[in-house]
């Protein structure tokens, strides 16, 4: 038998805390982590003595492992709680930093990323956590304020990081490992369950195997296939923004790294205030649908035209565009899909979701490197805004979807 969700009303803690606050704080320490260390990687691989392929190697290993595992455990937590998932993702993220940390060679490395990845996996988990303990007027904002933790995390990590990585590259690998561990006793007491398993939740291979095995059905032939796809047209999009974007400010715009950090610091805060505080607003108001087509517009018109000028103030209009934009698309998406899932479905369908992203941060960096690379910047960024507008395109049929649930 599936789990079963609890009772309509959230579960809360003993001190009366709400749930969501506390997976917005755990969710958030995780993020810190990841972003401490993820802007220092290229570099620490670098020291060891290996070119640009297997730098990139490591990269994808780790969305290649999420694309992998992240139906898998979205299906495990619908049949035996949210809860365990997200410990076992906190546990395993602390131990890749360890792994990390005292790595000496490719091989551990490329261990380390893909036993993070497959940690990573469990945001899939986090949303059907927010689909369990809100109601469908508030799922739209819940999933943001995930998406805020996202963006909090990647704005502060590296400062921190930069601050640690002062005297060794290894000192802020081992901070975020042991920031980790204590997220994960921080949740252990803190976090309650919000979907209890009846009956018999006991795990058989097949539960194991099958979503893996029929994951490239569901991407294509699932009835929110389309959504599945905008999902990753929009992340693909900002994939070549994030591969390319350090490259192109240092050449048209003459930001050195300081100036890039402040960019992305930049984009990132607008993103989680978003996400965290103007989503919830609009989709009192504003159904899923149209959020999703207003901000894959206003994507792409922040995107597109973002090589073409060297104007700096041009260029954190677009950038707040561009940013505003992917704060409201991404997590309206996640929330209409738990809204079609159903009850049962919740962490499974959402972990497709996520395999979706994973395969956009997979195939988008290579394909933004190939386009710079004998295009130029300008062909870069008008491919982005392009394929927004090819997700802004496929979304104009979403309601008739909705319809069908």
């Amino acid at each position: 038998m599936s789990a079963e969700p609890l009772p309509n009303k959230p579960p809360t803690t003993a001190g009366g805390r709400a749930p969501l606050t506390i997976l917005f704080t755990t969710v958030f320490i995780d993020l810190l982590g990841f972003g401490i260390v993820i802007p220092f990687l290229p570099m620490y691989v670098e020291r060891l003595g290996v070119g640009a392929f297997a730098i990139g190697l490591i990269l994808s290993v780790y969305s290649l492992m999420q694309l992998l595992v992240a139906p898998i455990l979205g299906r495990i937590s619908d049949r035996v709680g949210r809860r365990p998932i997200i410990m076992l993702g906190l546990l395993g993220s602390s131990l890749s930093y360890f792994i990390y940390g005292f790595a000496h060679s490719i091989p551990l490395l490329l261990i380390s990323r893909a036993v993070h990845g497959a940690c990573a996996a469990t945001v899939s988990t986090a949303q059907a956590y927010v689909a369990d303990t809100t109601t469908e007027r508030e799922r739209a904002h819940g999933m943001g304020l995930i998406g805020a933790a996202f963006g909090l995390g990647f704005v502060l990590g590296p400062a921190i990081g930069g601050l640690l990585g002062h005297t060794s590259l290894r000192v802020p690998v081992f901070f975020a490992g042991a920031l980790t561990f204590a997220n994960l006793i921080f949740a252990a007491i803190a976090l309650p369950e919000s979907h209890r398993p009846t009956g018999d939740a006991r795990l058989h291979w097949s539960h194991l195997a099958q979503p893996l095995l029929i994951l490239p059905r569901q991407l294509v032939r699932h009835r929110m296939a389309r959504i599945f796809l905008i999902a990753f047209l929009a992340t693909f999009a900002m994939a070549i923004f994030e591969t390319t974007f350090a490259l192109m400010v240092s050449v048209l715009y003459g930001y050195r790294a300081a100036g890039v950090g402040g960019l992305f610091a930049y984009a990132g805060l607008l993103q989680a205030i978003t996400q965290g505080y103007l989503l919830g607003k609009l989709a009192k108001r504003i159904s899923e649908p149209r959020l999703i087509r207003a901000g894959l517009l206003l994507f792409a018109i922040g995107m597109a035209p973002l090589a073409s000028f060297a104007s700096p103030v041009i260029l954190f209009i677009l950038l707040a565009a561009l940013a505003l934009g992917y704060g409201l698309a991404n997590p309206s998406i996640a929330s209409l899909i738990s809204k079609l899932a159903g009850r049962h479905l919740q962490g499974e369908l959402l972990g497709v979701n996520q395999s979706a992203l994973a395969l956009a941060r997979i195939v988008g960096p290579v394909v933004a490197g190939i386009m710079y690379d004998h295009g130029g910047p300008r062909l870069a960024y008008v491919s982005g805004g392009a394929v927004a507008i090819v997700g802004l395109v496929l979304a104009a049929r979403i309601g008739s979807i909705e319809g069908e649930a």
